[in-house]
């Protein structure tokens, strides 16, 4: 896709910011199902976490909660809008950095963290295979990389379908396409669930 389709998402992205949290439905019953899931996510006192595509930062306070103030957080989204929601509703934390930018053209530090996190993101990324590559140079070895939706594969797919926007070409691969990107990235699958409510893939850096 063209760098002008990137752009174009971006925007979409953006204009949404305001009123994301309503729109998706980030309230309480949301946030209990995402405790659930960071029940089988290994983030550590003191990790250093990427979040990609944070969108409003819905998972920034999981995320301190187990890095804690020693731990340090890079939170990135292309859409501005989006950022500057995140530092809105998380202020109180000092170990946030906050970055506008696409993953597959981000400059990060080989080996710069211990976790990265793809939270409802994976299908908006428009080079899968860059983007993977990116992740991949970032973690340290026998880093963890969390891909994880809050809907099965075809839900989430026939609602992307469905859309009137920008996004509604946005899919998120099938189980044998995205082992086979994971792997080709270098990446090894420890856990993959697809089960109504839940897409959640587990991987590490090396095999």
């Amino acid at each position: 896709m063209s760098t002008d389709s990137r752009a174009v998402k971006a925007e979409y992205f953006h204009g949404l910011a305001p009123g994301w949290d309503e729109k998706v439905g980030n309230n309480g019953a949301r946030r209990d199902k995402l405790r659930r899931v960071f029940d089988m996510i290994g983030i550590r006192r003191g990790d250093r976490v990427l979040d990609v595509g944070c969108g409003s930062g819905v998972l920034l306070r999981f995320i301190e909660e187990r890095t804690g103030p020693e731990g340090r957080i890079l939170a990135m989204d292309p859409a501005a809008g989006m950022i500057d929601r995140a530092k809105e509703l998380h202020r109180e934390f000092g170990n946030i950095e906050y970055r506008v930018d696409f993953i597959e053209d981000a400059a990060l530090p080989d080996g710069g963290f211990d976790v990265a996190l793809c939270y409802a993101v994976l299908p908006h990324m428009d080079d899968i295979p860059r983007s993977l590559g990116v992740l991949f140079r970032s973690l340290a070895h026998g880093g963890l990389l969390y891909i994880f939706h809050p809907d099965d594969t075809r839900t989430l797919n026939e609602f992307h379908a469905g859309l009137n926007a920008p996004v509604k070409h946005d899919m998120l691969p099938e189980e044998a396409a995205l082992r086979t990107l994971l792997d080709d990235a270098g990446f090894s699958v420890l856990r993959y669930i697809d089960e109504p409510g839940l897409n959640f893939v587990e991987c590490r850096k090396g095999r």
